[in-house]
Order: structure tokens, then C-alpha cells, then sequence
């Protein structure tokens, strides 16, 4: 099977594997989320990151400025930014935007930086309770704590599909399914997939010694989810690491939630229909043939 001959119904039922969970009510939802910001903030506090501010609505990631403050002498730091995909406010059906949690830090390689990422995820989920989640998801995240989160390269990752009836070419990014059959192949638990070509990582990766057509990265892939992570470190002597988390990613993973969409607190559809049902000439909604 290749990517391209993968029907668009395949991909619609071919997730990570069933997610147990249902959209929980909405307070129970605003708990589970306030709970993971501050189990990071927490997190970063004490691995002693520096917490930047940022614009409040970037369209763009917020790793050069985190680069900058490493070149001025901070060892590490971090911050939590907004992002405003081109359309969203147009697309009822998809978010409206999404929350990046981005740190970066001096002298760390590869591994080092999928431990951090590692360290996190079990950090934050080890502080929910079966209040918040249930019973359910918490004994299924005390199983994702007390486990081995494998680290697969690209290129082990393509060996391993290809004796489970995958055709996939180097260079190419793994599609949604393909994923899934990682994540069933590494016990239905996260898993990094790393060493990524350079073409699918962002310009500024470094890359491996004596490989030059991979880069210095990493993919944090999470069931339900899929990836939530995304890391590397950057070229040069000296130069830092990071990564950066979609917080809506890990708010679906901690749910055990099919659609990223049930982890809002605000969907972007209400807010259509509020917007929509408003008189015309209002602040909602302009006049037939405002400009």
C-alpha cells in the first residue's frame, strides 16, 4: 500500500485506534485544561526555563525570538503563544486557532531533548486525577507513564512499515495511517520518530554527521493525536535546541478524544452561529453591502 493509494475513507477510519473517551462537559473540559497549563508552567519552573512573553497573536513560530534570549545568556527558556492558521476565522469547521508551547535550551542534543519532551508529557499527566479524567483515562495514562516511549529513526520506521504491506519512498511524509500502524507496532503508547529528512523539517536544522540527508529532529507521536511534538537542533557550533507542543494535541491525548475540536471550550461554530443570528447593522454583523 502507498500513500497515494490511499482512499480518503481509509483515512477517515484509520485512526490511532479507537479513542475510549467522549467530549466531556464543558467544566469538566476548562478543569482538565487549566490543570495541564499549570502542570507546565510547573514543569518548566522547576527544570529552571525562563518563561518569555511573546506577542499575544503570532503568525509565525516563536523560536527566534527564544534563540535570541540563548545568545544573550539564558540556558533556557520558553514561552506559550497564539496561532491564527490563514482562514481560520472563515472555517466554522476547524479551529479557530491553536496554543504552541515552544522552549528551547543550550546544549542538548537529540536524545536530550526527546527526554525533555518525555519528561514533560509523564510529568503533566501523573497530575491528574480520576476527578478530572475518570478512572478510565487515568489508569490508561499510569500505563503511558510506567512505559518505554520507543524512539524509532526514519529510516527503522520505514523498515517497519514496510514488512506490514507499506511502499513508502524516502523523503516522503508518513501519512495518518502509516502512523497508526507505528503506534499499534509500539504498543499503542507515544513514540519518537527521529532523524527526520531534512525536507520535512523547517530550514535551520542541523544535520547528522555522516548522514546529510537526515537532520537532527524529532516527531513526538501521540495516540488519538498523532503528532503533537516537533523538535530539532538548530546548525552551528554551540547552537540550541527546542521544540514546540500543540497544547490542543496533548489536551485530545489526555481526553482520549477522537477530534481535537471536542478539547475547545469555545468552538469556532458557536461562535459563527452567535455571529450569524445577530441583526443586521450590529457589531456582529454588518449591514447587507457594508464594506
Amino acid at each position: 500500500m502507498t500513500a497515494a493509494e490511499i482512499r480518503p475513507t481509509e483515512i477517515r477510519h484509520s485512526a490511532m485506534f479507537q479513542a475510549p473517551g467522549r467530549p466531556l462537559p464543558l467544566a469538566r473540559r476548562l478543569a482538565v485544561h487549566n490543570q495541564v497549563v499549570r502542570g507546565i508552567r510547573d514543569f518548566f519552573l522547576a527544570e529552571q526555563f525562563h518563561e518569555m512573553p511573546v506577542t499575544a497573536l503570532a503568525d509565525h513560530l516563536a523560536r527566534v525570538q527564544l534563540e535570541g534570549m540563548i545568545d544573550r545568556g539564558f540556558n533556557a527558556v520558553w514561552c506559550e503563544s497564539e496561532i491564527m492558521p490563514q482562514g481560520g476565522k472563515l472555517e466554522p469547521k476547524h479551529l479557530r486557532g491553536f496554543k504552541l508551547i515552544e522552549a528551547t535550551q543550550q546544549g542538548l542534543d537529540v536524545d536530550g531533548l526527546c527526554d525533555l519532551a518525555e519528561h514533560m508529557l509523564k510529568t503533566v499527566a501523573g497530575q491528574l486525577s480520576a476527578n478530572l479524567l475518570g478512572g478510565l483515562s487515568v489508569t490508561r495514562l499510569d500505563r503511558m507513564i510506567n512505559s518505554r516511549h520507543e524512539r524509532l529513526t526514519y529510516r527503522q520506521a520505514l523498515d517497519i512499515l514496510a514488512t506490514k504491506g507499506w511502499d513508502i519512498n524516502f523523503g516522503d511524509e508518513l501519512p495518518e495511517p502509516a502512523k497508526a500502524t507505528l503506534t499499534r507496532h509500539c504498543g499503542n503508547q507515544p513514540f519518537f520518530l527521529t532523524h527526520l529528512p531534512l525536507g520535512l523539517k523547517m530550514p535551520g536544522a542541523a544535520a547528522t554527521p555522516g548522514q546529510p540527508e537526515v537532520c537532527e529532529s524529532f516527531h513526538y507521536i501521540l495516540p488519538y493525536a498523532g503528532l503533537s511534538f516537533d523538535g530539532s537542533v538548530r546548525s552551528g557550533d554551540e547552537a540550541p535546541a527546542g521544540f514546540s507542543l500543540d497544547l490542543g494535541r496533548m489536551l485530545q491525548y489526555m481526553m482520549g478524544l477522537a477530534n481535537i475540536v471536542d478539547t475547545l471550550i469555545d468552538p469556532m461554530d458557536r461562535v459563527v452561529g452567535v455571529m450569524s443570528a445577530a441583526p443586521a447593522g450590529t457589531g456582529l454583523r454588518r449591514t447587507q453591502g457594508a464594506g
